[in-house]
């Protein structure tokens, strides 16, 4: 999504992904040219082979979030001595930005790391809101809102059944949709391309903590608890949810406590209006806004 925010302000470019994503069906959605590589089976041969059958178009530079995906057009990248910009989404950088920032020109950041270097600059997240959708969800009288990221998450999908006994809830249930899509009092959605227009009809929203998802969240500013998935490269959810409660941006509750101890934090939320003031403030505080044209700037200034 932060590559999608990109490419609507700057038209000039083509993603690469992996076929039969989520990606390519999103970038068909918005008309952004995609270029699919075969990445069924994850293994470096895999990627190696990916990175020799790549055909890009003429290209000035190229800006990568890290993972999986980006490490055969990196790869492409270096042997073709196209430029280099990374950009890391999370509070911790993962294993393929931390070997290509050796060669990479510029590390955008979206917040601050422990160790910085000269190369390294805090940029923020590139967001896009659809201005037609903005409003579309209001009527839907949403108290809480539940994200288990683009997959969907069952802890969080049981979450949303014993909340919905008590508040009306609308729940993100991803590969989960057909097996939740009846709750009572929930309105369940498999998949929402315009989710920032959805969040911002929620009184409150529960989610992971995936990098995308949290400062899409915290540019609208709204109350959020975040409860990270512990299976994550380097654990970079927690670590992600850890620093946002530090911030005071969020709270975080961890998935084994999280059925003894989410109603209680709603409840704490609603009653007290302090809480939730005090969380969109420090939101507000470690957002930066348009950080799509700041990218795209310091791009053209480095080229």
């Amino acid at each position: 999504m932060p590559l999608i925010a990109v490419a609507k302000v700057y038209p000039s470019v083509c993603y690469v992904g992996a076929k039969n994503s989520l990606e390519e069906r999103l970038c068909k959605q918005h008309g952004i040219k995609f270029i699919g590589m075969d990445l069924q089976h994850r293994s470096i041969w895999r990627i190696f082979k990916a990175a020799t059958k790549l055909k890009l178009p003429s290209v000035k530079a190229i800006l990568a979030t890290g993972g999986y995906v980006s490490f055969p057009v990196l790869l492409y990248g270096f042997f073709h001595r196209i430029p280099i910009y990374l950009l890391e989404e999370n509070v911790i950088m993962g294993r393929t930005n931390t070997f290509f920032s050796l060669f990479a020109k510029k590390v955008f950041l979206t917040y601050k790391l422990p160790k910085m270097k000269k190369k390294y600059e805090v940029v923020g997240l590139p967001i896009w809101i659809n201005p037609n959708k903005r409003y579309d969800y209001y009527h839907l009288n949403i108290d809480i809102l539940i994200l288990g990221g683009s997959l969907g998450s069952r802890p969080l999908c049981d979450i949303a059944y014993g909340l919905s006994q008590k508040y009306k809830v609308c729940l993100v249930a991803g590969k989960y949709f057909e097996e939740y899509k009846s709750l009572p009092n929930c309105i369940v959605y498999e998949y929402v391309s315009d989710l920032v227009c959805l969040m911002q009809a929620a009184k409150i929203i529960i989610s992971r903590a995936g990098a995308s998802t949290t400062y899409e969240i915290f540019s609208i500013q709204k109350p959020c608890i975040l409860i990270p998935s512990m299976k994550t490269s380097k654990n970079h959810q927690y670590l992600n949810a850890l620093y946002f409660e530090k911030e005071g941006c969020s709270k975080l509750i961890k998935e084994k406590e999280a059925k003894n101890t989410i109603l209680s934090t709603i409840e704490q939320i609603l009653t007290d209006e302090q809480i939730g003031l005090n969380m969109k403030k420090n939101q507000q505080r470690i957002v930066v806004k348009d950080s799509a044209h700041i990218l795209i700037e310091r791009i053209r200034r480095e080229s």
